[in-house]
């Protein structure tokens, strides 16, 4: 940007216009004083926890180069996951259980041509997810609550036909696409484990962007769904974990939360469970037109720490049902409470106090850093021209256009 770009008067009046469009969307009522005294109502406080003893929970994450190198009209894609598995010791709060899991990555080839680029990816889900497509489409439940909320029935083949693969050169959309296998590939393996965990935490959500088309959809919402299945199998409860909430008005939920948990500041150590349709009667006007909980979810606003923003929690509505759900209403708290509880216990490493360490420890794990990125296109590279290319056709964008 230029330096004087911030001097210049239609630059100046565009802020103050923006600025009057934020107040104004500020300014607008969220809440009625009925909508407050239901969230009050309902608000759950859970206590600051110390000891677990038996707990072991797991967390994953990923990162990738999106894209790593192009050659001609083709991309390189690197996709990386990492677990990383922890149980509660007395002595010491968590402790990393061995053997570390296996890390899951991906060198990802795609040509322009649409054939080719097809196939590719295909593989490449494959070797993520670590089965074969087909096989993860009908193993999934996606399919089910598709045909719930689209009011169509497809079958697996349509569905594996159907599946939206972008172009090569996509590179967004690749990246959200391939990171997300990789790490609900990372996640599906740790449910596969000898031992089952009591949790497994992912970063992310569970929203499904295609569920109410009629047979398009991405492959990762199936293997999302299917991490669902394998989860409940095991009695384990499979979790996705957000740092942003994307809701309005958040400000006034943690005024409600203050109020009833009685804290000076931001509050601590609660929890508010989004209406659960056919559960529910009430309604969360903050949610808007948002489609949450997602399908065959169920949603939670919680805060473990002051200094931690309002994350949002998602987890299967059928383990809910099983797991969480009571008898009655006071039942539910109860159990709700001990998740949160559990949770808690998994957030006190100063590194990220107020948010559960396993998913920072695969986050860490799994992070590339500049340098390793720049050694793996060296590789890459050097492996290709002993293999017979041309080096002078490699490109890294990044580096070519001086943001590297």
């Amino acid at each position: 940007m230029h330096f004087d770009l911030h001097l210049r008067d239609q630059v100046r009046r565009q802020i103050a216009d923006l600025a009057t469009t934020m107040k104004d969307w500020e300014a607008n009522p969220r809440l009625s004083p009925t909508d407050e005294q239901q969230i009050r109502d309902r608000l759950l406080a859970f206590a600051h926890c110390r000891e677990r003893p038996g707990l072991q929970i797991a967390g994953v994450d990923g990162s990738g180069d999106y894209p790593a190198l192009s050659y001609a009209d083709a991309f390189i894609y690197f996709s990386v996951a990492q677990g990383a598995v922890y149980a509660a010791d007395a002595g010491c709060g968590l402790r990393e259980v061995a053997p570390t899991p296996e890390t899951v990555f991906h060198f990802t080839w795609l040509p322009g041509n649409e054939a080719e680029n097809r196939a590719s990816l295909d593989q490449a889900f494959g070797s993520l997810a670590g089965l074969p497509l087909l096989d993860c489409i009908q193993q999934s439940d996606y399919r089910e609550l598709k045909a719930r909320h689209s009011r169509a029935t497809t079958t697996p083949t349509e569905l594996l036909e159907q599946l939206i693969r972008p172009h090569a050169a996509d590179a967004g959309n690749l990246g959200i696409q391939l990171r997300s296998a990789a790490e609900l590939g990372a996640a599906l393996r740790l449910l596969a484990r000898d031992e089952a965990l009591d949790y497994v935490l992912v970063d992310g959500t569970f929203a499904l962007p295609f569920i109410g088309r009629r047979s398009t959809s991405l492959f990762y919402e199936h293997l999302k769904r299917l991490c669902c299945v394998r989860a409940r199998e095991r009695g384990t409860g499979f979790l996705a974990l957000s740092k942003s909430h994307g809701l309005p008005g958040i400000e006034t939920l943690e005024a409600l939360a203050r109020e009833r948990v009685g804290s000076e500041g931001p509050a601590e150590h609660w929890a508010l469970r989004l209406p659960v349709p056919g559960v529910d009667a009430w309604i969360f006007p903050l949610v808007e037109e948002r489609l949450l909980p997602p399908p065959g979810a169920v949603t939670y606003l919680v805060r473990f720490h002051r200094n931690v923003p309002v994350l949002r929690l998602d987890l299967d509505r059928v383990f809910w049902e099983q797991r969480i759900q009571g008898r009655d209403e006071e039942e539910t708290r109860a159990r709700e409470r001990r998740l949160f509880e559990d949770l808690d216990y998994t957030g006190h490493d100063q590194r990220c106090y107020g948010y559960p360490y396993p998913i920072k420890a695969g986050h860490d794990r799994a992070s590339l850093t500049q340098p390793e990125r720049v050694a793996l296109r060296k590789m890459i590279i050097d492996a290709a021209v002993a293999a017979g290319m041309k080096r002078s056709l490699f490109r890294s964008t990044s580096a070519a256009t001086g943001h590297e």
